[in-house]
């Protein structure tokens, strides 16, 4: 357990550090919803 949570933390970093922006949505994106903002569809049809 201890093993996997310190490779998955140092992941988590590399990612936050290539990726621009980080590894989270921006607060637009998030407010929208990642289906509509990401794909370009809704997940729901009866939203």
């Amino acid at each position: 357990v201890g093993y996997s949570f310190g490779v998955t933390i140092v992941i988590l970093k590399v990612m936050d550090a290539v990726w621009p922006g980080g590894i989270r949505v921006t607060p637009k994106e998030e407010e929208i919803g990642l289906d509509l903002a990401q794909h370009g569809e809704r997940a729901y049809v009866n939203e």
